[in-house]
Parts: C-alpha cells; structure tokens; sequence
C-alpha cells in the first residue's frame, strides 16, 4: 500500500464522518482512528484530531473515548521525546480504561509505557510493563496486541546482547505475528530475524528478511518500521559503500522528521556522524554529530528520566491510596452489616431451633416414606423375577419340545429325538441355575441362547441360520448381565418373525459390542417384520396376549436405573429396496458394573 493508499484509507475515514454527523460513541471511535492513521504521516493533523476526541468524549461523558485519546496523546508525546508526558498519557488510558472495562486498551497502554522505558535503556521496567500486557491480551485472545508484546521483548534483549532469549521471544511471538497476519507486526518480526542472523554472520540469510520486513512495511506505507530497516541495513552491514549507507540513513531521517520521530532522528544522526567521520569528512560528520547530541539529549536526559521515575511513583501512590479508600469504605459496611448481624443472631438461633425440630420429624416422616418405597420396590423386583423365571419356562415352549421329541421317536428318529432332549434338559438346567443369581457372565448367557435357538433350529427343520457376534473384550473381561435377557427378542423374531416366512434364506444375527459404558446387543431377523406378525396374530390367535416382552422391558429398565420411555431398547422395522418390509432390528442397552 502506497502513502497516496493510506491517504484514502483517512480520507475514507473522513468520509464517514461527513455521511455520518451524529455525534455519538462511532463518531469518537471513528476519529480517534484518524488521528492514529495520521501519527506517523501528518502529526499536526493528527494532533488535532487528538483534540477533538478529548472534546467529544468529555462532553459525552464517554469513558472509553477519553482512553483513547490518552493513548494516541502519549503516542505523539513519546514520538517528540516527552516521555514523561507520555507516560502520564499512558497511566490516564489505564485509569479511563479500568472505569470503562475496556482490557483491550489498558493493554496497549502498558505496552506503550514499555515502549517508552525501552527508549530510555530501562529494560527492566520496560519488561515489567510488556509482561503485563501479555497476560491481560492473552486472556482476551488477542494475537496481534500478544505479537506486538514478544516483538518489544526480543527488543530489550537484543539491546542488552542477550541473543537466545531474543530468539525465544521472536519465535514465540511469531506464532501470533503469523495468526494476527498484520503486515505491521510481520514487517517488525522479519526484521528481528534479519539482525539475529547478521549477529551470526549469516549475511545473506539477514538480507532476506530485511527486504520481507521492507515489503511488509510497504504494505501499509508503516514509515516507522521502513525507517528501522534502512537504519538495520546500515549497522548490520558494515560492507556496504559509503555511498550507500549515506542514502539509506538519508532516507531515514527524512522519515523522522517527517513524523517528528525524536528517537529516530538522534540513531540516525549518530550514524551519518560516524559515515562522513569514516570519509574524512569532518564538517558533515560534526554537523550531523551536533543534530544527534541534540536529539540524544532530549531523549536521556537525566531530567527526563527522573521525572517519569517520578510520575510513575504519582501514578502507584494515587492507585493505592484508591485502593485504601476502598478497604475504608468496605471496613465501615463491614461494620455496620456485624451491627445488623449481631442483632439478628438471637432470631436466627430460635429459628434454627425450631428449623431442627421440624426437620427431625419431616425426616422421620420421609424415612419411614423411603422405606416403604423400598420395601415395595424390593417387592416388585421380587415379582418381576418370578415373572421371568416363568416366562423363561414358557409352557408353549416346553410343550411344543415335548411335541417335537414325541414326534422324532415317532418318526423313528431316535438320534435326533435324543440330542433335542439332551439340549432341552441342559436349557432347562441352566434357566433354573442361573434363577439363584441376579447376574451370569455375558459367555455363559450367550451358551444358554445358543441351546435355545438350537432347539427352536431343530424344531423348525433348520428353517433358518443363526450368527453371533461377540466383541474379545467383552469375553476376556470380567462383564456379566441378567440371565437370558434378550432370549424373549431372539424368541419373537424366530415365532413371529421366521416361523411364517416363506423365505429359503431366514437368518438371525446377535452381536454384541461395548458402547459409552453399556453393552449393546443388537438382534436381527429378516422375517415378515412386525406388521405382518400383527396381522397373522390378529387373525390366528385372536386370544393371545404375550406378556414376555413387556416384562423383559421392565428387567432391563430396573436392572439400568431408568424409566420407561428411555431408549434402553430401541426396535426398528426393516424395509427392502422396493419399501417391502424385510425384518425387524433390536437394540438393547444393558448398563455395565
């Protein structure tokens, strides 16, 4: 972006402010960003912009505005060298911006005393101050200010020749610099990188990032940082032509006085003195030697230094005598509210008093609540397992094994009539083991389905194929469930289900998985589902009522603490391509202990 661009940017600016005359809190925000555009360009006009805020926020009471008229006061003050007005400037932001809950600011106003101190060789104070910006534009995610807060850090290293610290800080806030994508921020960081590599001797590699620090800052025409890269240039190389350097440090300058940059002006006098002293040149090196001395001594002089010492010390004084003030107010309420405390202490005692009596018998009254519902809880469970035990043993099912060994012996079939009785009675065994414990492990569960549908595959001539699923871990662990809790899922898929399809290919699959602390069985069949299975009932067993799994529904709801209308079991209807119906889908989620 050229300076004409900037230019447009103001004047957009400007534009806004004519579209827009309503004096309110948009139109103060909207110049004080004028007056910031113009600090480095045009300090006159954005001096007088300055003016204007401070106008507008006091007669609009605007707590917020006058903070950041502080703020760009203290940006022109320190650009002239008045650090001691520019930090009282700063200190002004921090308080407006503390009374208006504005962190973002405060936060560039300890940044900028940094700034300041950094000048005046107080890298101590100077980090202080950056650190706290740190943690408070951290907090507020705010990349671009954290960026700027490392950049001014590696600064102070650098000048104190403390090189591995100023690496960590370039690399930690390059991070942010990169995130912000601020071509500002990135030009200052490219050209810490290029001094770093031309302290190591690595020219070529410094070179590089002094022309990405020279395209970045032209981005924006950011005259500061193009002002550091030419003075950066100048002391990194030491090869290059005299010539040279006095064009580049010509240039520098021209920048400082232009944007009143007092810093500016004295680093690049002082290098001009050095280049024409090393010419021989002894006019322009003592002209140029007398405009730094000027310049150094309105930067370090010890009545600047002192006196922002000074206002600093006025500044904590003033905070802490608030803060007392504050602990004298609070220590009065104080008082006042143990006045109030003591009197109602009495009252509050009998209350209490009578507050325990009361509760003794709501308690009592509670306990006594509790323990029938326990009671009839226990009961229920009670009737509830009976009623599985003789669900398990369903007479049908008894009846037709019965029927169907009666009939291979009839058939003469006495192998087969031998093996169904052989699995009958180990079925009829292990529901009746399995009836003294409320759990069973998941194998042995799965064992005692297994000689049920094998029984039910022999009653019905291998009409159908089972398969089962069974994830390792739920075999090598230590997982146990009730007994036969999904046998009444796997039984009405094969009686509703299978046994009136008339498919070749009838199939039942069970699997079982883990699933966010549940065991998840699902069952499928690919019968006539469940609408065709209503029908048939509704027309072949007009009286039949089937009771099984409305109680395996209740198991499994006590067993997981939850109450009907939770999804412990899910049943989906399965369709074809053509919307035909082609089975049923059962999940059951059973809680693990």
């Amino acid at each position: 972006m050229s300076v004409s661009a900037q230019n447009k940017i103001v004047d957009s600016l400007i534009d806004w402010t004519i579209a827009h005359p309503t004096i309110d809190s948009g139109y103060v925000i909207t110049l004080h960003r004028i007056s910031y555009r113009l600090s480095e360009n045009d300090v006159k006009r954005s001096f007088a912009y300055y003016e204007k805020v401070v106008a507008l926020s006091d007669s609009l009471n605007f707590t917020y505005g006058k903070s950041l008229a502080q703020i760009n006061l203290g940006i022109l003050l320190g650009n002239s060298a008045n650090f001691e007005a520019s930090n009282n400037a700063y200190f002004k932001a921090i308080n407006y911006a503390e009374a208006s809950g504005a962190l973002r600011l405060q936060a560039v106003a300890l940044n900028n005393i940094g700034d300041n101190l950094k000048t005046l060789r107080d890298f101590d104070k100077s980090r202080e101050y950056t650190k706290a910006a740190v943690k408070i534009n951290t907090k507020l995610q705010a990349w671009r200010g954290v960026a700027i807060n490392y950049e001014l850090l590696q600064q102070c290293d650098l000048e104190e020749k403390l090189y591995d610290q100023a690496k960590i800080n370039l690399l930690r806030g390059m991070v942010f610099a990169l995130r912000a994508n601020d071509s500002y921020v990135l030009s200052q960081f490219y050209l810490g990188f290029g001094k770093l590599q031309a302290i190591n001797g690595n020219k070529d590699s410094a070179a590089f990032y002094f022309n990405k620090a020279m395209e970045q800052s032209r981005l924006q025409t950011d005259l500061r940082n193009e002002l550091q890269i030419y003075l950066a240039q100048v002391k990194y190389f030491p090869d290059l032509l005299a010539a040279k350097k006095i064009m580049l440090l010509n240039n520098a300058l021209a920048i400082a006085r232009k944007t009143s940059y007092m810093e500016g002006v004295s680093n690049t006098a002082e290098q001009l003195s050095n280049v024409y002293d090393e010419l021989k040149n002894k006019d322009s090196s003592l002209f140029f030697y007398r405009i730094y001395r000027s310049a150094a001594d309105s930067l370090f002089s010890e009545n600047n230094k002192r006196n922002v010492i000074i206002k600093e010390s006025e500044w904590m004084i003033k905070r802490k005598e608030i803060e007392n003030s504050h602990l004298i107010e609070l220590s009065q309420l104080q008082h006042k509210d143990l006045t109030i405390k003591n009197s109602l202490l009495l009252a509050v005692l009998i209350s209490l008093l009578l507050a325990i009596i009361i509760a003794f018998f709501i308690y009592k009254t509670s306990d006594a609540k509790k323990k029938r519902s326990e009671a009839s809880l226990k009961q229920k469970i009670a009737e509830v397992q009976m009623q599985v035990l003789r669900t398990q043993m369903n007479p049908h099912f008894i009846f037709n094994s019965l029927n169907s060994i009666e009939n291979f012996m009839m058939q003469n079939e006495k192998w087969l009539a031998s093996d169904y009785l052989n699995k009958f009675t180990r079925l009829v065994r292990t529901i009746l083991d399995s009836s003294f414990n409320e759990l069973i492990p998941v194998a042995k569960d799965m064992e005692a389905l297994q000689l049920y549908i094998d029984l039910q595959q022999l009653r019905f001539n291998d009409k159908f194929t089972y398969t089962t699923y069974i994830h390792p871990l739920i075999l090598s662990g230590d997982y146990k469930v009730p007994s036969l809790i999904i046998q009444p899922f796997v039984e009405n898929a094969i009686e509703h289900g299978i046994a009136h399809s008339e498919k070749n290919d009838c199939a039942i699959t069970v699997s079982a998985t883990l699933n966010n602390g549940h065991l998840l069985y699902i069952i499928e069949d690919n019968g006539i589902g469940r609408q065709q299975a209503a029908a048939y009932n509704k027309q072949n067993k007009r009286h039949h009522k089937s009771v099984g799994l409305a109680i395996t529904e209740d198991r499994v709801h006590i067993f997981n603490g939850t109450v009907k209308g939770y999804e412990d079991i899910v049943i989906t209807d399965l369709y074809g391509p053509g919307n035909e119906p082609k089975g049923t889908s059962v999940q059951v989620k059973i809680k693990l202990l």
